[in-house]
């Protein structure tokens, strides 16, 4: 009777935990559900605005400006499409080529629904870690490319795979990672994906370290952000490390610390 007892405890966390894998499931496919809906009736066709691109974050998109006139990218790489909003606004904003892309068809089927007609865009319809190895082997391989990491939305987390996959391929590179943990900043949301896991320095700590990464966060405090203020990280290479922090719109992060 006394195992019995000693097993219960375990067999009931073990019922509550798969019990909150599949509401958060379930909860995730809602959203995509309401997302790609929403989408179709109400946006069909990209249309550039202040609210369109990098979450509508004015200051986001500030970053994302002084990036790309302090460093000559030869093209811009983002994992996960999502409804290519930051794709096309990368394109027309930046000049340079983009190639983007989406794990989810729904998603995939809707970027390239609302996208057809623009250029300077290559959309994928692929796992993220498979996209970042065929563009490995490509011409892409010995440019200088910014890579906008935002993959991170389901159970199977690819963040630090594609991290230590970009560092040990490229040279040149500026990584930004969205719905990313501020430390000293509450004001900024972030993502926890799978449900517990927050995408936090502790989560990357170990590429940082290995591949000697600088970290940036935002200048501006979560406040004046617009829009949901979805926090963000950049990280870059020691050679670029001195362009990034003559950055207004960035703040460099001591080296080392811990997340708050």
């Amino acid at each position: 009777m006394s195992f019995i007892k000693h097993l219960v405890p375990g067999f009931i966390a073990g019922r509550y935990l798969d019990l909150k894998r599949r509401l958060n499931k379930l909860e995730t496919s809602v959203r995509c559900l309401e997302v790609a809906i929403d989408a179709m009736v109400v946006s069909p066709k990209y249309v550039p605005g202040d609210n369109v691109g990098f979450n509508g974050q004015r200051f986001r998109k500030r970053i994302f400006g002084e990036l790309i006139c302090a460093i000559p990218f030869d093209a811009f790489v983002e994992t996960g499409t999502w409804l290519g909003n930051t794709t096309a606004y990368m394109a027309q904003t930046g000049g340079r080529p983009v190639y983007s892309c989406e794990i989810n068809p729904r998603f995939h089927a809707l970027a390239k629904m609302r996208l057809a007609g623009l250029k300077g865009m290559e959309l994928k319809l692929s796992d993220s870690r498979q996209f970042l190895e065929e563009l490995g082997r490509s011409s892409l391989s010995g440019k200088c490319i910014f890579f906008y990491l935002d993959a991170h939305w389901y159970e199977d987390q690819p963040l630090v795979q594609e991290l230590d996959f970009i560092a040990g391929h490229w040279d040149q590179y500026v990584l930004m990672i969205d719905d990313f943990k501020v430390p000293d900043d509450p004001g900024y949301t972030y993502d926890e994906y799978p449900p517990g896991t927050a995408i936090d320095l502790t989560l990357v700590n170990s590429s940082v370290s290995k591949h000697n990464l600088s970290a940036f966060f935002p200048a501006a405090p979560a406040q004046e952000e617009t829009s949901v203020p979805s926090g963000c990280v950049v990280l870059a290479p020691g050679d670029l490390t001195q362009r990034l922090s003559a950055l207004p719109s960035l703040r460099k992060w001591p080296a080392g610390a811990a997340s708050a």
